[in-house]
Formats: structure tokens, C-alpha cells, sequence
């Protein structure tokens, strides 16, 4: 920050939401339902809550505090305006059989793709190159991977300029759990694994995702016999 530009604390909330310090898990600092004075509150608690966990080396106190204002500030108030993306009417389609016989496939909105398959090109931007273009990606139409199913993991990249994608680098099931899904494959409930499975940038045009490529990729769907998806959001 130079000195032309001092950063007000109300920028600094701001900034977790989609902004320089983009973060899911602080996200609702942002939120209009959270005012400075709550922001100071949960960053006084917050510290109190991280110097006790360094003496005690117990972290569950701390992560339970960040979680309780998530839903505090995300709960809606009595006489506040409805969600900006609700729907009347629901599109799923009921299950033709059982989970245990059913053709799975996993489309996760974290971002994943192939190394050397990169969606927007060779020259596709990096994870630092894309955070601060969000407004950019949220105008994009969203562009769906491939991801075979046994492709290896260590071939997997990750870029979504709307989260920290340290969490899903350490282990892609986070938001891609294709190893769970094999796992329930091998226990019996559900029927076999698509041999391939998707992902997409979730932070993204919303109205071209619905009006283009939700069609389009539920016909592609159905041309690989999958009778069910896992959704997977980041």
C-alpha cells in the first residue's frame, strides 16, 4: 500500500472477498451482515483464541471460533432480502436405480486440470497471475477439463482465483475426491466410476454456466452413460 492510499479498515474486510487477500475461509468478512466493529470483535477473539492454542497445541477451540462467526454472519436476518441466486423450481432428475448400480461421475468447481492440458491455453495464467483478474474469470464462460479416472495425481494443477488452493495442492480430494469415490466403488455402494471425470472454474459468467454449458455438458454426460454426477463446489 503506498502512501497516496492508506487502507481503510472497511478495505481490508473487503479485500478477503474475491479482492488481494481472496480467502474462502474469511470470506464473510466482507459480508454486508458484518460491521467493523463485529470485524474487531472477531480479530480480538481470534488472536486471544491462536495465543491459547500455542500453549496448549490444541487447535480445535480455534478453528470451532472461525466456523461459529461463518455461520453467524451467513445466517439470514429477520427482513433480509432473499439470496440473489434462489430458485423455484428444483432440475434434478430422480435416480432411475440404486446408488449400488449406478455410473458415477465427479465434476468438482475447484479448478483442476491435467498438466500440459490447460484450458486457457499454454500460456494460461498462474495461480498468483490469476487471483487478482477475478472480475475476469467471473465474466468468462466456464470451460470444463477432463480428467481420466486413473490419471495420475501428481499431474494434477490447480488454479481458481476465488479460494486458497493450498488446502486442494496437498490433497486434491479436498475437492476432487475421485480416491473416496474408488474407495466406495470398492465397498459396494456405489455401482463402477466413469472413466472420466470433470472439473471447471466455479467463479465464473453464472448465466452462460447455465444457459450454455450445463446443457452441453449433461448431453456429454449422457453420451458416457453416467447415470448420476457428484458436485463438487470449492
Amino acid at each position: 500500500m503506498n502512501d497516496s492510499h492508506r487502507e481503510t479498515f472497511e478495505e481490508f474486510r473487503q479485500s478477503f472477498n474475491y479482492g488481494s487477500r481472496t480467502d474462502l475461509l474469511f470470506k464473510f468478512l466482507g459480508s454486508r451482515n458484518l460491521t467493523d466493529q463485529d470485524a474487531a470483535e472477531f480479530f480480538r477473539g481470534l488472536l486471544e483464541k491462536l495465543g491459547a492454542a500455542f500453549d496448549s497445541r490444541e487447535y480445535g477451540a480455534l478453528l470451532d471460533y472461525v466456523f461459529q462467526w461463518q455461520v453467524r454472519t451467513y445466517t439470514p436476518t429477520e427482513g433480509a432480502p432473499p439470496p440473489p441466486f434462489r430458485y423455484d423450481e428444483t432440475p434434478w432428475t430422480p435416480l432411475r436405480k440404486p446408488l449400488s448400480q449406478s455410473r458415477i461421475a465427479l465434476v468438482s468447481a475447484a479448478g483442476l486440470f491435467v498438466d500440459g492440458e490447460d484450458p486457457l491455453g499454454p500460456d494460461g495464467p498462474t495461480q498468483e497471475q490469476a487471483v487478482p483478474r477475478i472480475q475476469e474469470f467471473l465474466r468468462m464462460a466456464p470451460i470444463l477439463s477432463t480428467i481420466p479416472r486413473d490419471a495420475d495425481r501428481r499431474c494434477l494443477k490447480v488454479r481458481h482465483p476465488g479460494y486458497d488452493i493450498r488446502a486442494a495442492l496437498l490433497d486434491h480430494n479436498v475437492v476432487f475426491p475421485i480416491d473416496r469415490l474408488k474407495e466406495l466403488q470398492s465397498e459396494g455402494e456405489i455401482g463402477e466410476l466413469a472413466e472420466e471425470h470433470y472439473s471447471f472454474v466455479g467463479a465464473s459468467s453464472q448465466k452462460r454456466l447455465l444457459a450454455e454449458a450445463a446443457p452441453q455438458w449433461a448431453t456429454l454426460l449422457k453420451s458416457k452413460d453416467v447415470d448420476a454426477i457428484l458436485l463438487v463446489a470449492a
